[in-house]
């Protein structure tokens, strides 16, 4: 007999749902592997929502950033002239919900229909709202009052709310903020001011309009998938937690799926089990699949693998989204930043943090933003603005020192198609990474167009007491051509990889939507973001927790031999 049911490789958000939601069942043996630590949803580190902006700041290494995180590159893009991007993932338990900013957004409803209407069957948004509310406790209804200190146009936030949407019991506290700047503020009066409507919930009925972000969060501190789905149920006798231990690849025998290989401490070992479970994410999901013999027959062969099963889907279809910073001197002291000015306040900060968990410790500084449509014929956003009430950030930091804000401009829906792949069979060597970004389907037009509509709003009145000057790219960057030119030097990823191993049923499909399996196999699943089939408009995370207990309920039912869709 195996030594357990399922062994599940990843501990970030997918892995801990599946870990917590399998091992309901007393009789079900689950083993949770994870390549990084264990027990960080403690870490002061991590604990600390402003915290996320040591991450990739290398003069702060000493605060422990960098154990927290795994590091991929792309190939030169064409598209950019051959400049590389730097592709953070989180690693160890909690994945990358220990490293993210925080922000809770579901996407838009045609998201989740064009699933559906790719082949995947119950994977609509009508599908899929009962598990965004299974997995939520929103604090805003959980517990009345919460946000009594926030009011949003002229009532308060929280009797803006449609209890419709939202769960109470869920695992994942979603907060609002414990203290909103008063640059927020400023932002949502400009936006309204430049013609966009207020939206109290990115969550609810629509998604168009600006607004205050939610958050993983909970009392302040940051809220993670190990916090909210493993720590609770680690006593449970069936659940393993195996950390420290690199999965080299999969096991088989003939085309069922056995266990997997590993290394640990310098020592190799096997773990057995009726069914593997990938939810090691966008890059090492493909990648394991690939060092395990699934993949491009040809590609596999050619780097000495010997093939189990020919699906050329897997590494393909790789999409994220890309954003551009807008970068503003402030000449009031209103945004967070650090001066001799702002020094009685700054301590006040960090009193408020230690004994009230409120104040600048409690923000990730990209508190508020916006949904905006830049093409006037249609009514489904296409950019999404964050606001950072601060310069310093994970995506562009120019500094801790003086006092700026920053405004983001992303691109929800790009049109690339990347793909990942083999650079050769050795699993220490990490894969090829190229995301196409300005090739094909994608353009700049978009950005541009977004660029222009982020400058609107920070020209309105509400911003002239704080805004001395546009820093970067500057003002007279303002032609077609020389904002084409800003866009290839300064555009990035937001970290939000998915789609490698997409679910469907067509030729190009890796994963079966109504059992989660890999085609072509036994006893092998993949649940995590690789396996959405095309990205939603909006930060991942939540769908990846959402597709994830969907995935849950569909092993479970699988498994006993029950039909579903």
């Amino acid at each position: 007999m195996a030594a357990f049911d399922y062994i599940i490789v990843g501990g970030g958000a997918a892995g801990c749902v599946l870990a917590n939601r399998l091992s309901e069942d007393p009789t079900t043996r689950v083993c949770l592997v994870e390549a990084g630590s264990d027990r960080n949803a403690r870490k002061a580190i991590v604990r600390i929502p402003l915290a996320m902006v040591t991450f990739m700041a290398p003069a702060l290494a000493f605060l422990g950033g960098p154990k927290l995180m795994s590091w991929f590159e792309t190939e030169p893009e064409p598209g950019l002239q051959g400049r590389s991007m730097a592709l953070p993932r989180g690693k160890g338990t909690g994945g990358s919900t220990n490293v993210n900013g925080q922000i809770f957004i579901r996407g838009q409803r045609e998201d989740f229909d064009h699933w559906r209407d790719l082949g995947n069957p119950g994977w609509g948004y009508d599908d899929l709202l009962p598990y965004f509310r299974k997995l939520e406790r929103f604090e805003i209804l959980a517990q009345p009052g919460s946000a009594k200190h926030i009011r949003f146009g002229d009532r308060l936030l929280e009797s803006q709310i449609d209890p419709a949407y939202h769960g109470t019991s869920g695992p994942l506290n979603i907060a609002p903020l414990r203290s909103v700047n008063p640059m927020a503020e400023v932002f949502l009066e400009a936006a309204q001011q430049a013609g966009h409507p207020l939206n109290a919930d990115f969550n609810g009925a629509r998604q168009n309009g600006a607004g205050l972000y939610t958050f993983t969060q909970k009392g302040g501190e940051r809220v993670t998938a190990e916090g909210a789905y493993l720590d609770p149920v680690r006593h449970r006798p069936n659940l393993t937690v195996m950390s420290e231990a690199e999965v080299t690849r999969v096991m088989f025998d003939g085309r069922k799926a056995t266990g997997i290989a590993f290394r640990r401490g310098g020592q190799q070992g096997t773990l057995d089990a009726r069914e593997v479970i990938l939810s090691a994410g966008s890059f090492v999901s493909p990648h394991l699949l690939m060092l395990s013999g699934i993949g491009n027959a040809r590609d596999l062969t050619r780097h000495g693998i010997p093939v189990i099963a020919d699906l050329p889907g897997v590494g393909e279809n790789l999409q994220d989204h890309i954003d551009v910073t807008i970068e503003y001197h402030a000449k009031s002291i209103a945004p967070y930043g650090i001066s001799w000015r702002a020094l009685p306040r700054n301590i006040g900060h960090v009193l408020n943090w230690i004994f009230k968990k409120r104040g600048l410790f409690s923000s990730t500084t990209g508190e508020g933003g916006g949904f905006i449509c830049t093409d006037p014929a249609s009514d489904r956003p296409d950019i999404q603005l964050f606001f950072c009430t601060g310069r310093a950030n994970t995506q562009a930091a120019s500094g801790f020192t003086g006092h700026g804000f920053l405004l983001h401009v992303c691109q929800l829906r790009p049109g690339s198609i990347g793909r990942l792949a083999l650079r050769s069979g050795d699993p220490a060597e990490k894969p090829s990474i190229l995301y196409n970004f300005f090739r094909g389907d994608s353009t700049m037009e978009v950005l541009r167009k977004g660029i222009r509509l982020a400058r609107k709003i920070t020209a309105q009145a509400p911003f002239a007491p704080h805004l001395d000057a546009e820093i970067d790219p500057g003002p007279d960057i303002e032609s077609d051509g020389a904002l084409d030119a800003f866009i290839r030097e300064r555009v990035g990823t937001l970290f939000h990889p998915v789609g490698t191993c997409a679910m469907g049923r067509g030729e190009r499909a890796v994963i079966d939507p109504a059992t989660m399996r890999v085609h072509g196999v036994e006893g092998l699943r993949v649940v995590d973001a690789s396996i959405m089939p095309s990205i939603v408009s909006a930060n991942t995370v939540a769908a990846t927790y959402c597709l994830a207990e969907k995935a849950a309920d569909l092993i479970r039912a699988t498994d006993k031999g029950q039909t579903t869709t």
